[in-house]
């Protein structure tokens, strides 16, 4: 939410200083200015509004800023929190982006309660537990629940087979995004060099 929140903030500042010059008339520096503007609010969008996850019955599907990743349920090995929320897979590790672990500050707040009854793969050697685990913090929530869902399919015994089929995690690049940043970002450059 607090990234949704952010990207509506920018994206209103942004409106409000191309509104502030083309009140004051000021249309020299409103076309000299649209196209930053305009970049830092698809920006915004981009990186905090877009990314998510969605869990379902065949899977998790993660949004990020320039890829989204569909990833079937057997092809997840492990469920990390390091830097942020992370699967694993045979084929490579997929970033969460929606779900990033706390900072220093997030970290100090965790109490023991946050981080009871995660689910046994959460825990390492000796019990320990990552800052990222807890249910206080954004990646700590969605890997407690990945982490549920996975564990009871896998002791039901619907990820015995191990096999996971060649091209099963399907990755979409987000083509539109990449051009329209990469447009304004040459709108910019263009602008600040007139």
């Amino acid at each position: 939410m607090f990234g949704r929140v952010l990207a509506a903030v920018i994206v209103v500042l942004c409106l409000i200083g191309l509104a502030g010059l083309a009140v004051a008339g000021d249309w020299a520096n409103l076309l000299r200015t649209v196209w930053p503007l305009a970049f830092f609010s698809a920006l915004a969008i981009a990186v905090f509004w877009r990314p998510r996850i969605l869990i379902d019955d065949h899977g998790v599907t993660v949004v990020n800023v320039l890829r989204t990743f569909e990833v079937p349920w057997p092809a997840i090995l492990r469920i990390d929190t390091r830097f942020s929320l992370t699967l694993f897979t045979p084929e490579r590790k997929i970033p969460v982006w929606a779900a990033p672990s706390p900072g220093i500050r997030g970290a100090v707040a965790i109490e023991r309660a946050d981080v009871r009854n995660l689910g046994e793969t959460a825990y390492g050697q000796g019990r320990s537990v990552r800052p990222g685990d807890s249910v206080s913090t954004a990646s700590g929530q969605v890997a407690f629940v990945l982490r549920r869902r996975w564990e009871a399919l896998r002791d039901a015994g619907h990820l015995d087979s191990g096999v996971v089929e060649p091209g099963s995690l399907k990755v979409t690049v987000h083509w539109a995004t990449i051009a329209v940043l990469g447009g304004l970002l040459a709108g910019t450059v263009a602008g600040m060099v007139v």
